[in-house]
């Protein structure tokens, strides 16, 4: 059976997670400025900014698999 290496899928399936997050706390701005409530949307913004910079850091890591030909998969 031929799967990705755990690191390489490790990289991929927090990516997808954190892209997923990312996408939810959009939708959770918005209810926080319907609410009028100020210190929800910061939050929100604040996590936001956060896993923007994760995400970033993990395209860049598996960006690197990728070049140094190091995504393979397993026998």
């Amino acid at each position: 059976m031929t799967m990705l290496k755990d690191i390489d899928y490790d990289l991929m399936e927090t990516i997808t997670i954190i892209s997923k997050s990312l996408y939810r706390y959009d939708a959770y701005m918005l209810d926080a400025d319907k609410c009028k409530c100020e210190g929800c949307a910061k939050l929100w913004q604040q996590f936001k900014e956060n896993r923007e910079k994760e995400l970033a850091a993990l395209l860049a890591e598996l960006k690197n698999h990728i070049e140094m030909g190091a995504l393979t998969t397993t026998e």
